[in-house]
């Protein structure tokens, strides 16, 4: 027994020099820096634009915090919101939420407020703005009206009685299991309107923006690319850097009031190399009592946008990228690959889409106005192949992605059991769109609407930044081409942001040249395409917040202020009956205490009774033909709803002013014996607010030599004098 208390007394001494070196090094020990890599690249970090992109969703929603969160179980959970009450008063006809919020900050240490709240809700409703995700908000009093410039902003039915408390008035009761669900998306979460009204562009770069959410922008760099190869890096300053074909014509330039200037032939290509987030140290947190690291354990996350796959794979074999949030295709089905044998899939709340502009003028005519056109463009697309060629996919059978409810609200938890909410994909008609392609119906649908193909030539948008989407869209080329029309696809680049910014001043131009436009996304909002390809990604998991906007009551588009009317929805879109259609579903909760002779004042966006009365017939008549009862308990509104809003995505399929060609999935890799406590939620695969690197210290501090590990090789001036200390010759 002795001799082992001695022996455990010599390893207890030994270990001191040790224990020693670990406690100073842990001094200055601001937590793990994970490297990462992202093959698309994110130009825009404001939430209301990240339904464009599935992976630029992933990374905003880990820098705006929403009122409620949707856990991976899909439940709602509050986030920012501490506690809430429904109020219900039918014989004042008030109908009412209070919510107070948690106190926590912004990343500049400003206290997050409901002013933010309301200031964010006003900004998707105004009608000089163009944001789909305006109709999660339709419920509110007022909201419609003001969408439609029937009332003032200032009578939106919100108000932030103190910088905690909220109180929200609705039109009649709701299902507010469904408008929390609204609020769980990042398209709704508070943002800063300081920073917004101070810079168009405020959320391109981290020193124009601040952040709610467990990390914060803080750096971002681009470099110059050739026009023709995406990859190879160019030196502007070097006359034999820069080719005539490496400018990038940009059609749609801003003065300094937003007004539309003379378009500019003259702008180089760029592409984001990498980003960096950096630890919130105000989220959730008191900064004089708490530890760096009570609710953020990640210093920063280094995240590369620019590297072959070649490299990628040596890199993570080799410990020196932790996590791949996007696999390079090549990697997709080679079975060397660690990277691609260890992937982790789930399903994605997206599905990669074609936008058909039916405004477009094609050889004279607007040939996509046709809608035997357009269901032959779809019959001409072999899904499945494209599913198999891009491994991480599924064909589409619909426009409403996996994961998206059946009733608009989750299930709730039965004492330690989850009842599991239906999914709307499993009661949906998938037999809508074939799998595989159907060119002799195509041809005969060209032929009944006497469209000669092959006097038709028209391109397809595509993100020059986003592979797998590229690799889509050339095989639909092919695909159409083998139709009869001529079709090319325009891979669009971003370019050096040429905008005159307002209350910019930074040299005589009064250009901000350290960030980006991105015309992709451009061509995309200003309907300057003829096809655009991109990721259509639900706001929320419900079917509604997928199927609303292509109503034009619902599109969320800004008011034409010449003629004083809605518009239609981006692709020009615009069906009486679909728009009764989503009337309707829209009027279920209120229907049942409407009287057609004196309700005409319901919502303040009827002219005269007659206009109102047109609406709630062409409404009734939808029911009747449903089989649908006006009621008011909330289970019966959910069962009319899905069922109506099944009837509302049969209609787009039949009109097709969308194709849907992919059901989108989400693959990843990381070592989890390296990579530690990753999270999730439902909207989001992986979080990284708790994770943690194993040996993180042998990775990101500083050699005895003063330089950097060679994990740092791929991310360039960055400054890491705080990053640690230099231990290694101890």
């Amino acid at each position: 027994m002795l001799k082992k208390i001695i022996a455990l007394l010599l390893c207890l001494l030994m270990m001191i020099p040790v224990l020693s070196a670990c406690a100073n090094r842990d001094e200055n020990d601001q937590g793990p820096m994970i490297t990462m890599y992202l093959a698309d690249e994110i130009y825009n970090f404001d939430p209301a634009y990240a339904y464009y992109n599935s992976s630029a969703l992933n990374i905003v929603s880990l820098m705006f915090e929403t009122l409620f969160k949707l856990d991976s179980k899909g439940l709602v959970q509050p986030a920012l919101v501490d506690t809430y009450e429904y109020i219900e008063n039918p014989e004042k006809n008030e109908y009412k939420m209070v919510i107070e919020l948690k106190e926590t900050y912004w990343s500049n240490r400003d206290p997050i407020t409901t002013d933010n709240v309301v200031y964010t809700w006003k900004r998707l409703l105004d009608v000089e703005n163009s944001f789909e995700a305006a109709s999660l908000l339709f419920d509110i009093k007022n909201a419609r009206a003001v969408k439609e410039g029937d009332v003032s902003i200032d009578d939106l039915g919100v108000e932030a009685n103190t910088p905690s408390i909220l109180t929200i008035f609705f039109e009649g009761a709701i299902d507010v299991d469904a408008f929390l669900l609204n609020l769980t998306s990042v398209a709704t979460a508070p943002l800063p309107e300081s920073y917004i009204e101070k810079d168009a562009d405020w959320a391109k770069k981290g020193a124009t923006m601040i952040c709610s959410g467990p990390f914060k922008l803080t750096k971002t760099r681009y470099v110059y690319v050739s026009s023709e190869d995406y990859d190879f890096e160019i030196d502007p300053s070097s006359p034999e850097g820069v080719n005539l074909i490496d400018y990038v014509y940009d059609d749609y330039v801003l003065d300094e009031w937003g007004k539309q200037l003379e378009p500019d032939p003259y702008n180089l290509a760029k592409r984001l190399s990498y980003f960096v987030l950096e630890r919130n140290t105000y989220y959730y947190r008191n900064p004089e009592e708490d530890k760096i690291d009570k609710s953020v354990t990640p210093h920063r996350l280094l995240v590369n946008c620019m590297m072959s796959a070649k490299e990628l794979e040596t890199e993570f074999r080799n410990n020196h990228i932790f996590y791949i949030g996007n696999i390079p295709c090549s990697l997709r089905t080679n079975a060397n690959s660690t990277i691609a044998t260890n992937a982790k899939v789930s399903d994605s709340m997206s599905t990669f889409s074609l936008y058909l502009n039916q405004d477009a003028v094609i050889n004279g005519e607007k040939l996509f106005a046709n809608k035997d056109v357009r269901q032959a463009l779809s019959l001409a697309i072999d899904r499945t192949e494209i599913a198999e060629a891009l491994v991480y996919a599924k064909a589409a059978t619909g426009l409403v992605p996996n994961g998206v409810f059946e009733s608009g609200a989750s299930k709730k938890n039965l004492l330690f059991f989850t009842d599991e909410a239906e999914m709307f994909r499993d009661h949906a008609n998938n037999d809508m769109i074939s799998a595989t392609k159907n060119m002799e119906e195509a041809e005969s649908l060209l032929a009944k609407a006497g469209i000669d193909p092959s006097r038709y030539s028209f391109s397809i948008n595509v993100a020059r930044y986003d592979e797998a989407n590229i690799i889509a869209t050339e095989m639909i080329v092919k695909a159409w081409c083998k139709l009869g029309f001529n079709v090319t696809i325009n891979m669009v680049k971003p370019i050096e942001n040429n905008d005159i910014l307002k209350a910019i001043a930074k040299d005589d131009n009064n250009v901000m040249t350290d960030i980006c436009d991105d015309l992709f996304i451009e061509t995309l909002t200003r309907e300057t395409y003829q096809v655009i390809a991109f990721d259509y990604t639900a706001f929320s998991p419900d079917a509604y917040s997928v199927l609303s906007s292509f109503a034009k009551s619902f599109s969320g588009m800004s008011l034409d202020m010449t003629n004083y009317i809605l518009q239609p929805h981006r692709t020009g879109y615009d069906s009486e009956e679909y728009n009764n259609l989503m009337e309707a579903i829209y009027y279920v909760p209120y229907f049942a205490n409407l009287d057609r002779e004196t309700s005409s004042n319901f919502l303040g966006i009827y002219d005269d009774k007659e206009e109102f009365q047109a609406v709630y017939d062409a409404v009734k008549d939808i029911y009747d033909a449903n089989g649908i009862t006006p009621s008011n308990e909330v289970k019966d509104w959910r069962e009319q709803k899905a069922a109506l809003l099944h009837k509302a995505e049969e209609l787009l399929l039949t009109d097709m002013p969308v194709i849907p060609v992919l059901f989108n999935q989400h693959a990843s890799t990381y070592d989890e014996k390296t990579l530690k406590d990753v999270s999730s939620d439902y909207y989001v695969p992986d979080l990284f607010s708790e994770a943690t690197l194993k040996d993180y210290l042998d990775y990101t501090y500083i050699n005895k030599q003063g330089k950097l590990t060679s994990i740092f090789a791929s991310f360039p001036e960055i400054n890491w004098d705080d990053a640690g200390v230099d231990y290694s010759a101890e």
